[in-house]
């Protein structure tokens, strides 16, 4: 068991392939990819869905309505409208955010360089 452990401690040993040095920072970018990525699907998600959601709701609001009548067609329209922008445009906000967040995870496990050598300053993915 006791070589075992060894071997597994070298492999996890991480070494500066440019000049060897074990010195090394492990850079995280994940945390601001995370509010990035966040920011931006939010957005989104939230735009989206407030216009498809005021569409849909707007012509549900009109059919409604139409059981008072003409003006039962313009009230209903326009509270489906805002009902439909509102409770849609929440829930695409609240998506993009989750799906911005996991993004960000990915982008930084697959892109990003993962270590910076404190003694050349060479950054690398281990």
């Amino acid at each position: 068991m006791g070589k075992a452990q060894k071997e597994t401690e070298i492999e996890t040993t991480v070494v500066c392939p440019k000049c060897g040095s074990t010195d090394l920072e492990k850079r995280n970018h994940e945390q601001t990819l995370q509010k990035a990525g966040g920011v931006l699907l939010t957005s989104a998600g939230a735009a989206a869905g407030t216009v498809g959601g005021a569409a849909s709701g707007a012509s549900i609001g009109a059919a409604i309505g139409t059981v008072a009548g003409p003006l039962g067609v313009i009230v209903g329209g326009t509270v489906g409208t805002f009902v439909g922008a509102i409770s849609v445009g929440i829930t695409g906000g609240f998506l993009g955010n989750r799906f911005g967040k996991k993004a960000g995870v990915v982008i930084d496990k697959n892109i990003f360089q993962d270590y910076k050598c404190r003694k050349c300053g060479y950054r690398f993915k281990h």
